[in-house]
């Protein structure tokens, strides 16, 4: 199996685990974008809108399968900050189980807390 096509099965599967992740939250509506070999600051986008406090976000999705150290990703997470205003996070596989996600900084920590501040 080619690398692109390794590639491209493991940001289809970051894509239903983030989809699976908003759906659990019955007040949050989304739409995921995957931009295919692209060498921007996502590959992944998701638009996401919270019902109950009227507000929506786009939460990009850097997806890689090696090993990126975690300086690396904080920098590249304020660079799309900075640069694009997107609220950025790394998908990698899981250093003791490949088969699962793990996210930087942790997705699901963030959109549990996401809108609460906005009261």
């Amino acid at each position: 199996m080619s690398q692109y096509r390794k590639g491209y099965l493991f940001e289809k599967k970051t894509h239903l685990k983030i989809s699976d992740i908003i759906s659990s939250h019955k007040d949050l509506k989304f739409y995921g974008i995957e931009s295919r070999g692209s060498k921007g600051a996502a590959d992944i986008v998701f638009g996401i809108y919270n019902k109950r406090y009227k507000i929506r976000t786009w939460v990009g999705i850097q997806c890689k399968r090696g090993y990126v150290s975690k300086p690396e990703k904080s920098r590249e997470i304020q660079s799309a900050m900075k640069n694009y205003g997107m609220i950025m996070f790394y998908s990698t596989p899981c250093k003791e189980k490949k088969t699962e996600i793990e996210f930087y900084p942790d997705f699901e920590k963030w959109l549990d807390n996401w809108g609460k501040e906005t009261k």
